[in-house]
């Protein structure tokens, strides 16, 4: 095996190049799909469990092909060796990193009475490994940038950055991209609620941590059925945002959401604005 020098401008990008012939072990298919595998630990190499895990076309139908002379030194080492915890929010739910690096351990949480895993990365292939192991699965792409967007922006706010300049529509075209741009949000979160309230789930995205914090913040504030964890804390940031968010909302959300007035109240003096019963 060949390794590059590594310094501090190539930490990330070290390349590693190897003949696979020299493996002495080949992992199979059926070894990774088997509930009672061993941890990736225990691969003869990193290298091997990956490209198992995704370049055998019985584990992957649809794969893309995938660079694995470029995998990134300190995410191999971390998803093979230093898995994160996986963590309970209520009975029968869970959130953590992505499993898709390491499938054996969704059997765990299958056997804990999860049976959905709600991704908030979309990360490719992911829904084909939970088809395989017999999950139901959902994506709610929620990126890092969300609260600066609709709806946790005001109008005004985001007509200061955007302008959409297109002949074909009214000269207040940017009125209804800000509009649609809220509303595919607040449709999808509502989604995302109705999932949740259904529970045995497995919430996560790449790292277990940002996203995965983001989403449970939002589900903890404006999902009244929610009586799972509630440690999370909002910053005084967020909670800004958060008021944009509840303006954006409709009767017909908060009804779809579940709000009762007594929720409703209890909401608006967290986010420190005055209740006014619509």
């Amino acid at each position: 095996m060949r390794i590059s020098q590594v310094n501090i401008y190539n930490f990330n990008r070290v390349s590693f190049k190897a003949n696979e012939n020299n493996y002495e072990h080949r992992i199979t298919v059926e070894e990774l799909l088997n509930d009672d595998v061993s941890s990736p630990r225990n691969y003869q190499s990193a290298s091997d469990y990956i490209r198992v895990a995704y370049n055998d076309p019985k584990l992957i139908k649809k794969i893309r092909n995938k660079d694995f002379e470029c995998i990134d030194m300190f995410e191999t080492y971390r998803r093979t060796h230093l898995p994160t915890p996986i963590e309970p929010v209520k009975i029968n739910c869970y959130r953590g990193e992505a499993l898709l690096y390491t499938p054996n351990r969704l059997a765990p949480l299958r056997r804990k009475g999860v049976d959905t895993v709600i991704d908030l990365a979309n990360i490719p292939d992911y829904d084909i490994l939970c088809d395989l192991k017999k999950f139901k699965y959902y994506t709610f792409p929620l990126f890092n940038n969300y609260l600066d967007k609709p709806p946790f922006i005001t109008r005004k706010e985001y007509l200061k950055t955007h302008k959409i300049p297109n002949t074909h529509l009214p000269d207040d075209s940017e009125e209804f991209a800000y509009d649609n741009e809220a509303r595919y949000f607040i449709d999808n979160f509502k989604k995302l609620v109705s999932v949740i309230n259904k529970g045995n789930f497995y919430i996560c995205c790449n790292h277990g941590k940002i996203r995965t914090d983001a989403a449970l913040l939002l589900n903890q504030y404006f999902n009244p059925k929610w009586d799972g964890d509630t440690s999370l804390k909002a910053t005084p940031e967020q909670l800004e945002k958060f008021k944009n968010f509840y303006n954006s909302l409709s009767i017909r959300d908060k009804r779809d959401l579940g709000f009762t007035q007594e929720f409703e109240q209890a909401l608006c003096k967290k986010l420190g604005i005055k209740y006014e019963n619509s």
